[in-house]
């Protein structure tokens, strides 16, 4: 699968792994190299910020 194009504002889906759930995340900043630096919510109380990577068919925390 090729990498989606994706811009600052668009919503992805994060996972760690093929075989995990994912979450929602929002997109804050696509770096040059491709990876991305997103947010999302963990529980219902808390915003985590992470980096992510196409991992050939989802993106993938870092």
């Amino acid at each position: 699968m090729d990498k989606p194009d994706i811009k600052r504002g668009d919503w992805i889906i994060l996972k760690l792994s093929e075989e995990t759930e994912g979450v929602e995340a929002l997109v804050y900043k696509v770096r040059e190299d491709g990876s991305l630096f997103v947010g999302y919510h963990q529980g219902s109380f808390k915003t985590m910020k992470a980096s992510a990577i196409w991992a050939e068919t989802y993106w993938q925390v870092v």
